[in-house]
């Protein structure tokens, strides 16, 4: 037993220094570990919150304050709520004969409940928690809200508040706004004490304000079939201010926005008043109380209490702002105009803007139809700037396919004077010997003969001369009815004598008969004398047996087909693609414009041309002509293709000297 005891012995030679650590850290332990342990205990304990509304708490006023300040407090509450509301409504009963009863039940209710903080809403709230909250909730906070701000001087001093202010100037301005010529405001209410409270205060606040210089009449209690009757009888020079109306003179109770639709339907004259509950029922305008921001504050102070950073007594927080709120359909049923409402004022029951409710797509289709616009007036530009580019490109070709055709003038030159020469050098004779014969004695018949000849001649030199001038003289292009036979053999007229000179035989086959097309007359004839010296160059080194020029026109589908075919040196491959652009050629001293400016006139017309190696050597140009419009394509006999025409041509006996 002693060896057991040993230790102890030997420890308890140790006690003061051992005790001293002791306490250390037990003192330690406490300061470090007991904070802790107290915070958690008061952060898992459950908030318990008593809402006295002292209305109805199913009015919609009520039904959103609350909402918003029990959503603050549960937002903040560390480990839950429980929210008791006790609604005291004495504005709908006789609270004198109930007030017993009642406490006595308030009282046995929270007697044994923890309650952390009591929130009244409304005058009979304040003045119940003064009177019994030692009774019911000692020493437990209480937060006072929807008091008039005029009732501040009534709230005790360990009672946290926030205040409700109702704008009774705000929304006498707006009427001034609206009606700027009424001469007399109409107070309405109901026949409670709160009722007639109110009244007398916006009577007093109008006849002291802006409105000083009016008639200012109180309708207290009146029902609803009375006010109905009184109202009706009202114009817009008369402005309605509506408050509350909880009970009528008959006992009667309402809630105050159930009886603003029957006023507002029988009225002549707008109404006014601050609650928000009232819009959409028939008040024209207002600047109107926010319950849920209040709510939302009032819930706020609440938390705040409870979390500790606001004191127990006393605390206060700022209201909630009254807005300018105003019902454009109200107004415009009685001829009120909004535009003389404040800037920023809410307005509701707006016609559908599209505007307003498609801003966006708006302005895109605002965008898109800009860009469309501006798209099209580039367009436009270039359109009207590629015309005139047309315009003048079409007046160089013009110009260049009259220099082409001076051109051609010139290599026919010889051929066309030895044309003109010999009718001149024969009426030169004709008159030689006419003058012979007039020395003598002349006979009738003879000088009669003489002159026909004359005249034959000079009709031969004239319309030598009238082809000429034709080809050379300046025009505008035009797109006539025309035959196109008749227009080519004018032309093959002037080539007759060159191909005499270059010992050349021109064929002429005109399968189509009634070859009518749209087109100018001086451009075709140039389209076919331009193919016609191109293949007579060609056949510069043919041998003269085969110097043979084909000329031919048929009829091909929906058109005709003029057909110019040699026997000349032919087409290079390579030359093919390439034969009708500008300024290329395969002659030695050739310009490469002839081909270029006949595609350009054939396109122009509607048609196309094309080139091609001609069998047994030769080349074969082909255009095609669209038929004139309207008329129907004639054939004088069954339709060959180009290589059986050819073939009929290459068959024919030739014969030299010129056109048969």
């Amino acid at each position: 037993m002693n060896e057991e005891h040993t230790p102890r012995i030997v420890a308890t030679s140790r006690t003061p220094r051992t005790i001293a650590r002791a306490r250390a850290m037990c003192w330690l332990f406490l300061f470090l570990v007991m904070p802790v342990f107290f915070t958690s205990a008061y952060a898992e304990h459950t908030w318990r919150v008593v809402i006295l509304p002292g209305a109805d708490p199913t009015q919609p006023a009520a039904q959103e304050q609350i909402l918003a300040i029990r959503s603050s407090i549960a937002a903040a509450a560390p480990d839950g709520v429980e929210f008791y509301t006790d609604p005291l409504d004495d504005l709908r009963f006789d609270t004198a004969e109930l007030m017993p009863s009642f406490l006595a039940l308030m009282k046995r209710k929270y007697e044994h409940k923890q309650v952390d903080v009591v929130v009244g809403l409304g005058d009979f709230a304040l003045d119940f928690t003064k009177r019994y909250h030692d009774e019911i909730w000692p020493d437990v906070p209480v937060v006072i809200s929807s008091v008039s701000d005029t009732r501040q001087k009534d709230i005790p001093p360990g009672f946290a508040y926030v205040p409700v202010h109702v704008d009774l100037d705000g929304t006498l301005a707006l009427a001034e706004a609206l009606q700027p010529n009424a001469r007399r405001l109409v107070v309405v209410s109901g026949a409670a004490k709160s009722d007639l409270v109110l009244a007398q205060r916006t009577a007093d606040l109008a006849r002291a304000g802006q409105y000083r210089h009016r008639a200012v009449d109180v309708w207290s209690g009146l029902t609803v079939p009375e006010l109905q009757q009184r109202l009706a009888a009202l114009d817009r020079d008369t402005a309605v201010l509506y408050t509350t109306m909880y009970r009528d003179r008959n006992g009667r109770t309402f809630f105050p926005y159930e009886v603003i639709a029957p006023m507002a339907m029988s009225s002549g004259a707008p109404i006014y008043g601050w609650y928000p509950t009232y819009l959409g029922h028939g008040l024209a305008a207002g600047s109107v109380i926010n319950f849920e921001d209040n709510g939302r504050i009032t819930g706020a102070l609440a938390s705040s209490i409870l979390l500790g950073t606001a004191p127990r007594q006393g605390a206060t927080a700022s209201g909630s702002t009254s807005h300018c709120v105003a019902d454009v359909g109200v107004l415009a049923k009685l001829g009120l105009q909004a535009a003389v409402l404040p800037e920023g004022c809410q307005l509701i029951d707006e016609p559908p803007s599209l505007w307003r409710e498609h801003q966006g797509i708006v302005l895109i289709a605002v965008a898109v139809v800009l860009l469309q616009a501006l798209t099209i007036a580039a367009l436009l530009w270039q359109r009207r700037h590629r015309q005139i580019a047309e315009d003048q490109a079409a007046l160089r070709l013009a110009e260049l396919a009259r220099a082409t055709r001076f051109a051609l003038a010139g290599e026919l030159s010889a051929s066309i004077a030895h044309e003109v020469g010999q009718p001149l050098g024969a009426i030169l004779s004709n008159a030689d010997t006419a003058g012979i014969i007039l020395k003598d004695e002349p006979e009738v018949s003879e000088l009669h003969s003489i002159l026909a000849d004359i005249r034959r001649d000079a009709l031969r030199a004239n319309q030598v001369v009238q082809r000429l001038r034709a080809l050379l003289q300046k025009h505008t292009p035009t797109l006539d009815p025309l035959d196109l036979n008749s227009a080519f053999d004018d032309a093959l007229s002037l080539l007759g004598l060159e191909a005499r000179r270059r010992r050349i035989v021109i064929e002429s086959h005109q399968v189509a008969e009634d070859a009518h097309v749209l087109g100018d007359r001086v451009q075709l004839q140039q389209v076919l004398l331009n193919l016609a010296i191109n293949a007579m160059d060609a056949m510069e080194d043919t041998l003269p047996a085969n110097r043979i020029l084909s000329v031919s026109t048929r009829a091909a589908g929906q058109g005709y087909e003029l057909i110019v075919a040699d026997r000349g040196h032919g087409i290079p491959a390579a030359a093919v693609a390439r034969l009708f652009d500008s300024l290329y050629t395969t002659k030695p001293h050739g310009m490469g414009l002839g081909l270029s400016i006949v595609r350009t006139i054939v396109v122009a017309h509607g048609g196309h041309v094309s080139a091609a190696a001609r069998e047994g050597g030769g080349s074969l140009f082909t255009v095609w002509l669209p038929s004139m419009p309207g008329r129907a394509v004639l054939r004088a006999r069954p339709e060959l293709d180009k290589r059986a025409e050819m073939a009929a041509f290459d068959a024919r006996p030739t014969t030299q000297g010129g056109h048969p």
